[in-house]
């Protein structure tokens, strides 16, 4: 199998396997482990906190070692990880299966995408990106149709078949995937050589260190309504069917997120700084006012639509921040720069879990739910002032539209 096929075979499985697991996997938490809302929101913590404890070693072997040993490595546990999710329902076995799973997706977070690129024809791989991406918004779209007829036969069952389907993906991988272009381009030297420069950058940008700011307060908010928005709405559904429900909205979600997505892209054109990061203020303004409005909604015709425009608003707001980070940053601190903007967001869910939980717990879930609106506001005011720091789109750097 050529690294092109095998590339869009593992998008499109991988997608369709954590979908299939994810898609209801709260309701499960909530119902059928019976976790309290401050146990499912460490659930969360423990599950950001193992990611950025493991992001440097896990990145190590996959720069130094073998891409190949980290992917198939990364899969295997995450499947492992889903089993035990699934077979065990127990706080301390979610919590267990947690770790599992977050070490073997940071071990393939970054790795998989590295090997495309060193293995795939270069005329290929901007391609084999774009198609990729395609497939996996197919297999996301059929997982949660899978998971909703899985959960017939139980909640847990779609977590074990994603699981299932995760550690034979990783079998497969360990079969076709081929490392014949690679070598290894750092050492642990230079890798710390890179993190110290791009703090340098960060630290000296008042543009760069609005947005990481901004970053952890954004994190600081998004544990809570993650972990705490499907519980929420569970007194809502009454008789009808669950799985229809979450299924539903999934899906609906899903393909919003597609339409939102285009829509965002052809006003990010022109990569400008000041416009983009002034168009990501006015989405997470947005998003706050409809996370408190979400924690405070008494009916079921006012919490879902507050809780689809969260979920889409929060999906359009990615490629915004991939955007502005790109328009802003040297071609040569770049990916640094996008790691420690990653690292403040895990620190902010980390740091703004177990408080939202801890609300949720003593007052109610809406409460905690808002609470993380609040969160989410100072983020909203670094955005602001970071736009108003930017200075003209650099001369380096072309933003494309998003398809």
């Amino acid at each position: 199998m050529s690294p092109y096929r095998l590339y869009l075979l593992v998008c499109g499985l991988g997608s369709f396997a954590g979908r299939t697991a994810f898609t209801l996997n709260l309701v499960y938490q909530a119902t059928v482990v019976g976790l309290s809302p401050l146990q499912l929101v460490l659930v969360g913590t423990v599950m950001e906190g193992v990611c950025f404890v493991a992001q440097v070693p896990t990145g190590v072997i996959a720069d130094v070692v073998s891409r190949r040993l980290s992917v198939i490595v990364g899969y295997l546990l995450m499947g492992v990880g889903l089993l035990v999710w699934g077979l065990f329902p127990s706080f301390a076995a979610v919590l267990v299966a947690n770790v599992i799973w977050s070490i073997g997706a940071v071990c393939v977070d970054g790795a998989e995408e590295a090997w495309a690129a060193d293995e795939i024809e270069p005329d290929r791989v901007t391609s084999a990106f774009v198609r990729g991406g395609q497939v996996g918004q197919a297999g996301s779209l059929l997982g949660i149709l899978a998971a909703i007829v899985l959960a017939y036969a139980g909640l847990a069952v779609p977590i074990v078949v994603g699981g299932a389907l995760t550690l034979a993906l990783g079998v497969l991988v360990m079969v076709f995937m081929k490392e014949e272009r690679w070598t290894p381009t750092a050492t642990t030297h230079s890798m710390r050589r890179q993190v110290v420069a791009g703090g340098r950058a960060v630290r000296g940008s008042t543009l760069l260190a609005g947005i990481v700011a901004g970053t952890f307060f954004a994190g600081l908010s998004s544990e809570g309504f993650d972990r705490l928005s499907q519980p929420f709405l569970l007194p809502f559904v009454g008789d009808r069917p669950i799985e229809l429900v979450f299924g539903g909205l999934a899906m609906v979600a899903a393909l919003g997120s597609i339409v939102v997505t285009g829509l965002v892209g052809r006003r990010l054109h022109d990569g400008h700084p000041r416009r983009v990061g002034r168009l990501l203020a006015v989405v997470e303004g947005v998003t706050a006012a409809a996370m408190i409005g979400f924690g405070l909604s008494g009916q079921w015709w006012v919490a879902v639509p507050l809780y689809l425009l969260v979920r889409l608003l929060r999906d359009a707001a990615d490629p915004i921040m991939s955007v502005w980070l790109v328009s802003a940053t040297e071609a040569g601190s770049r990916a640094t720069v996008f790691s420690i903007q990653a690292q403040a967001d895990a620190l902010g869910q980390i740091a703004g879990g177990p408080p939202v939980g801890v609300v949720a717990q003593r007052a109610s879930i809406g409460a905690g739910i808002s609470v993380a609106g609040l969160f989410l506001l100072p983020a909203v005011a670094l955005f602001g002032l970071a736009a108003r720091s930017s200075d003209p789109v650099r001369a380096d750097v072309v933003v494309e539209p998003l398809p």
